[in-house]
């Protein structure tokens, strides 16, 4: 058996431990993840004439992993919708902050 060492810079709020158990995941023929990036997210908004920061494809991600539904997985039409509900939400708080003003 070979030794790897692998560098992992950990996100705030998460801990070595979710960072071993990640990458060890990833290795594991008995486990199979799906992997999005932000430039996914941005590429295809931007197909459906939409423009996202990367803050807000990252609220994307989260909130696909967060309500994600396992009957219909993760796709492109998942990331429709909840490309959507960002913009807007970003539209409602802006017609909230410009009735404040």
């Amino acid at each position: 058996m070979a030794m790897v060492t692998i560098e992992v810079n950990i996100p705030a709020g998460r801990s070595i431990a979710e960072a071993k158990q990640a990458v060890s995941m990833c290795f594991d023929p008995d486990w199979m993840s799906e992997w999005w990036h932000s430039d996914d997210v941005i590429e295809q908004a931007e197909s459906n004439g939409e423009q996202l920061t990367y803050d807000e494809a990252r609220d994307v991600l989260q909130l696909m992993n967060k309500n994600h539904d396992c009957e219909i997985g993760m796709n492109w039409d998942v990331i429709d919708g909840w490309v959507d509900f960002v913009v807007n939400r970003r539209a409602n708080e802006k017609a909230e902050y410009e009735e404040e003003r």
